[in-house]
């Protein structure tokens, strides 16, 4: 995670600020807010200055056979393409130099403060509703922006009873509408294992971390971190504690109108093979702030940016149980 702050000496000047530079200010405020549970475990970020990313993946039959005097080759084609459209969210605002002088830094600090945890929080947005808004074919939006992140290459949303395989005919199914306990987390344990690949082989999926709401804290944290079985007084073993993680993410919410908590399976580490955030910015930082004086009408204007997209290109490393 970074930030870029341009020159803005002249700015600090003005406001008769030279020990606490105010743009530093607001760049903490942003680290601090923009620290987060479920990103960095599920997704990896990357550069691209790209107009558009797209990734696809490569698909075709390896068979393995006994040598007979000559190599055997199989053909690979592309299969899905997932296309992620950048967007941009930015926020600023102007000062001239009178009310500066007259306001100096009594809420200069709390008005760029809260566009700083703005942005952090649009950032954390866009990623939870990745997994909010799982199932739904319309996407989910951020700030009044529609965002389609949540669907996989080959076109469905990352949760769905029908997903489909470039090189595999069959459709599978990585959706439950189960509430959250030991024997459902098993059934949706059992699902990940008999996935299937672009091939319709197995996909070799491992379900090691549970990913869960505020809401399911207690009850995920019982099934998988208690010595015995939970619920019950039998001295059984509990085969969840050290083989499941648990992630608590408070991005990860119910969806309006539904009544259960949703919760989801995943293996971490084929998860962020598939889930990207794609930073566009050309410093290589999640967020950039800036100064300008305007001398004409001696104004100074302080400007926010970030510019990014994100997604999750396949749906195999991820389970979900939604709830009605």
């Amino acid at each position: 995670m970074g930030v870029m702050i341009q020159d803005s000496s002249n700015f600090q000047k003005m406001v008769g600020l030279y020990e606490n530079p105010i743009l530093e200010y607001w760049q903490d405020k942003y680290a601090a807010a923009s620290k987060d549970a479920g990103i960095p475990m599920l997704f990896d970020t990357v550069q691209s200055d790209n107009a558009t990313e797209a990734i696809s993946e490569m698909v075709g039959a390896v068979d393995f056979t006994q040598w007979n005097g000559e190599f055997t080759y199989s053909s690979v084609k592309e299969g899905g393409t997932k296309v992620w459209t950048p967007i941009i969210f930015q926020a600023g605002m102007k000062y001239d130099r009178f009310l500066l002088s007259n306001a100096k830094l009594i809420n200069l600090k709390t008005e760029h403060g809260m566009f700083a945890l703005g942005a952090a929080r649009t950032r954390k947005e866009c990623a939870g509703g990745i997994f909010t808004y799982a199932d739904q074919a319309g996407g989910y939006s951020v700030n009044g922006v529609p965002l389609a992140w949540n669907k996989t290459a080959n076109g469905l949303p990352i949760a769905s009873s029908s997903q489909t395989s470039s090189n595999y005919e069959s459709t599978q199914d990585n959706l439950e509408a189960l509430e959250l306990n030991e024997e459902n987390l098993e059934v949706v344990c059992q699902k990940m294992f008999d996935s299937k690949d672009e091939n319709g082989r197995r996909a070799g999926m491992s379900p090691n971390l549970l990913v869960v709401p505020t809401a399911l804290r207690k009850r995920a944290l019982e099934i998988v971190g208690s010595t015995g079985k939970s619920d019950t007084a039998d001295n059984n073993a509990n085969v969840y504690d050290g083989n499941i993680e648990v992630l608590v993410w408070d991005q990860f919410r119910r969806q309006v109108g539904k009544t259960g908590q949703p919760w989801c399976v995943v293996d971490k580490q084929a998860a962020k093979e598939s889930l990207k955030i794609v930073n566009r910015l050309e410093s290589g930082d999640e967020y950039e702030l800036i100064s300008w004086k305007t001398d004409s009408d001696q104004t100074w204007t302080i400007g926010s940016l970030m510019w990014l997209s994100m997604g999750a290109f396949s749906w195999h490393p991820f389970q979900f149980s939604i709830p009605a």
